[in-house]
């Protein structure tokens, strides 16, 4: 039990503040939408576009400082390395997912979720959560893929071996 509680925790760690964030700003920018519209696909449009910005620009963040770990501020090019490395990761752990969710399942079920219920806010919030679902299962593969890799963090090389002489 205790064994599961961490892997959710960890998840829970990665993916809660910007999920908090992420609400937060989708929220604001579907209310103004909703005070200039009642068009559900630009309805949806507005609270994909305001998550967007909430969730990735706190998992920045986060990539960023995780790598600034990795990497020596004296290194060569390092600004250029933290953030090429940043935007490989965020590509490798959310492209797959992004793409899908962007352009497939995120609109398709915001925009069914508003005209079923007939409220704007909470039809964003059922599509929201049903969208989220999918989104974590592609990202979560995403993320281990790069941990098996070892593009997350780098592996250390072996450290060298001792010569040893032997005294025969």
């Amino acid at each position: 039990m205790r064994r599961h509680t961490g892997r959710w925790g960890f998840w829970i760690r990665r993916y809660g503040p910007a999920e908090v964030a992420c609400l937060a700003t989708m929220l604001a920018a579907s209310v103004v939408a909703a005070r200039l519209t009642t068009s559900p696909a630009l309805l949806a449009a507005s609270a994909i576009a305001g998550a967007t910005v909430g969730f990735y620009g706190v998992l920045v963040i986060k990539v960023v400082r995780e790598q600034r770990r990795l990497i020596a501020p004296g290194q060569p090019r390092y600004a250029v390395r933290v953030a090429s490395r940043t935007v490989l990761l965020l590509s490798a752990e959310f492209g797959a997912a992004e793409l899908l969710d962007t352009f497939l399942w995120r609109p398709a079920l915001m925009v069914s979720a508003v005209v079923l219920l007939d409220e704007p806010v909470w039809g964003l919030l059922a599509g929201k959560a049903a969208a989220d679902v999918l989104f974590y299962l592609v990202s979560a593969l995403g993320y281990r893929l790069t941990e098996l890799a070892g593009i997350r963090a780098p592996r250390s090389p072996a450290p060298p071996r001792a010569n040893v002489v032997s005294h025969m």
